[in-house]
């Protein structure tokens, strides 16, 4: 198994979440499929972190004789752009939510960039 292709599978997998959160953010994909797309996204993540324990277990039973070289620590990036990835997320669902219903996301940003108040008529 190759390590890279699980690298490549995370990427892949935080690439399909910011292209649904970018398709969520125009309005052409309702908020009612968004789970099934963020499974999907999250199936991406998790592969390649299943795809990388499988090659570290083939490579140390072929490598049980060879000399240890030092790596980079892939598995702390990983990490890191996963919990970026998902904080992302979160905070793009958490505006979407806050947001008052009726009122555009551009129309939200304008006034909390203008510091207006305003409240939802209609709480869902």
């Amino acid at each position: 198994m190759n390590a890279k292709l699980s690298q490549h599978m995370t990427i892949l997998g935080l690439c399909a979440v910011g292209f649904y959160g970018f398709m969520a953010a125009t309005g052409r994909l309702g908020l009612d499929v968004m789970p099934q797309f963020m499974v999907s996204a999250m199936i991406f993540m998790l592969s390649g972190r299943f795809m990388k324990k499988a090659a570290r277990e083939v490579r140390d039973e072929d490598d049980e004789k060879k000399p240890k070289v030092a790596e980079e620590d892939w598995s702390f990036f990983a990490n890191l752009v996963n919990w970026m990835g998902a904080l992302v997320v979160v905070g793009v669902m958490a505006i979407l939510l806050m947001k008052p219903v009726g009122l555009s996301i551009v129309d939200a940003l304008q006034a909390s960039i203008e510091h207006e108040q305003f409240s939802a008529h209609v709480v869902p």
